[in-house]
């Protein structure tokens, strides 16, 4: 008996310090996240799935009309035609729910503007994620 007092009165102690430190702005201290540090991109391509080149590359929310530009991305170098619109650095930019996200550029070829609309998550949830959206865009 007294060792399950000692057990149950541990397991509190170490629960309610690992409850102060997870509370991160009103969000659930319940959950279990894994390491990953997930993005969201997108490619902008033509009606044959060749990609396109774009300039003056930009993501707004809609929700707050604010920009945002995806935090600690590092060029991989393999593909200058992957666009990140978001990270999970960019988690407390969005809502729990997502938030609309603009994306739009200009058509390096024809100066044409391109734009799509996306659903994404970040707030409370673990990483952020894509919940509307082309897979790609596709430049006409």
């Amino acid at each position: 008996m007294k060792k399950l007092i000692i057990f149950c009165l541990s397991l509190a102690i170490v629960t309610s310090s690992c409850t102060k430190k997870l509370n991160n702005g009103g969000c659930p201290t319940n959950q279990i996240c894994t390491d990953i540090f997930a993005s969201v991109g997108t490619q902008f391509v033509d009606k044959d799935g060749n990609n396109v080149a774009v300039k003056d590359f930009a993501v707004i929310n809609l929700r707050t009309n604010k920009p945002i530009v995806a935090k600690n991305m590092v060029d991989p170098g393999f593909s200058p035609m992957i666009h990140t619109i978001v990270s999970d650095a960019n988690k407390k930019e969005l809502s729990t729910e997502g938030d609309e996200l603009k994306v739009a550029a200009i058509n390096a070829a024809t100066n044409k503007p391109i734009s799509a609309i996306f659903k994404i998550s970040g707030g409370c949830n673990c990483h952020v994620e894509k919940l509307a959206g082309p897979e790609k865009i596709v430049v006409d």
